[in-house]
């Protein structure tokens, strides 16, 4: 008889949202996990809105979960579930993953900015000490924002249809960055990095989310949409002879995030 793959001695990492049936992460995640020769899975589970505050204690609970994935809608909710958080999910008050740390702490924080980063960063192109342009303050674009000025990035201009979250976010990167950020709705002269974080785009009826017009070849233009690719935006920056980088790179970039981060304590 073969030796089954899954057996008591598997670890388990959760990934909890909902709805659930879309995400793709557990497939890629274990499959990651085996080549690796790393004996665990990530499982699925679909919690709703209102039984987050049941669900997240038991699974904290379970000695052979080592952690847990977090996606819409509680990402905000389960980071008030971590004994520490890392300093950019301090500042959005928000997590996507969370593990179990050698003395039973629960550690969380978020790698949505942090996979868009990671795909610049392999362009051999750096972050630290160049200023970036973004278009969106919502969840995508607030990780992202933390993630550039986290990386060094020496200022970010940002703008937002919803004026709500961009004050929102304006106020959280004032506090924490102060005088690296302003809002503005043209890319000023001399900006290296642009960034489209918004949906504008994934239709050919939505209009462009920046005018292709104010894109010069020296920038590194990046889409977090993951299809079409490329998208407009990006096809019209390659035309110019822009370094791109689109959804599918920043997902690339979060799942090897992801992997480090769910096996570095976990018990092989």
């Amino acid at each position: 008889m073969t030796q089954p793959s899954i057996t008591g001695k598997t670890r388990v990492h959760f990934l909890i949202g909902s709805p659930i049936a879309q995400v793709l992460a557990p497939g890629w995640l274990t499959e990651r996990m085996r080549n690796a020769d790393y004996d665990g899975m990530l499982v699925p589970l679909q919690i709703e809105k209102g039984n987050l505050e049941s669900a997240l204690p038991v699974l904290k609970a379970m000695p052979n979960v080592d952690s847990i994935l977090i996606t819409l809608p509680h990402k905000f909710g389960a980071a008030a579930f971590c004994d520490r958080l890392s300093e950019r999910a301090r500042v959005l008050g928000a997590i996507n993953a969370m593990r179990c740390e050698p003395d039973g702490a629960w550690f969380g924080d978020n790698f949505d900015g942090a996979g868009l980063t990671a795909g610049i960063l392999k362009t051999g192109r750096p972050i630290a000490g160049k200023k970036v342009f973004m278009v969106g303050a919502g969840g995508a674009g607030s990780s992202i924002a933390v993630s550039m000025l986290e990386e060094g990035a020496s200022h970010l201009t940002f703008h937002d249809i919803n004026k709500t979250n961009e004050q929102a976010l304006r106020d959280k990167l004032d506090a924490a960055y102060p005088g690296r950020v302003s809002v503005g709705t043209h890319i000023p002269a001399g900006f290296e990095i642009v960034v489209n974080a918004t949906s504008a785009g994934l239709r050919d009826s939505d209009p462009l989310p920046i005018e292709p017009s104010e894109l010069t070849p020296a920038m590194v233009v990046a889409d977090v949409i993951t299809d079409p690719v490329p998208t407009r935006l990006l096809a019209a920056a390659g035309d110019i002879g822009c370094i791109t980088r689109d959804g599918t790179h920043m997902l690339d970039g979060q799942i090897g995030l992801l992997f480090d981060f769910m096996v570095a304590h976990s018990k092989r």
